[in-house]
C-alpha cells in the first residue's frame, strides 16, 4: 500500500525513492522511502518478512507492514 498523501502537509506530490532492504536476525526489513515534492520532508514504510513464514507452495509472503 503506497501513501496517498504527505503525513507533514496533506498534498499528493509524492516521489519514491530507492527502497532499502536489511535483514536482522531471520526478518528480512524493507524500507519503502518517499519524498514530499512540496514540502521536501522525507518519510519511510517499512516492511517485515520473516525468511521461515514464506509459503513457497502458492507465492505468497506474510508480511507486516509499519510507517515511520
Amino acid at each position: 500500500m503506497e501513501p496517498i498523501f504527505c503525513p507533514y502537509c496533506g498534498l499528493k506530490r509524492l516521489e519514491e525513492l530507492d527502497p532499502t532492504e536489511i535483514m536482522v536476525d531471520n526478518d528480512i526489513w524493507i524500507i519503502y522511502h518517499y519524498e514530499c515534492q512540496e514540502c521536501a520532508e522525507i518519510f519511510d514504510k517499512i516492511l517485515l518478512k520473516d525468511e521461515g513464514l514464506i509459503d513457497d507452495f502458492n507465492g505468497e509472503e506474510d508480511e507486516k507492514g509499519f510507517w515511520s
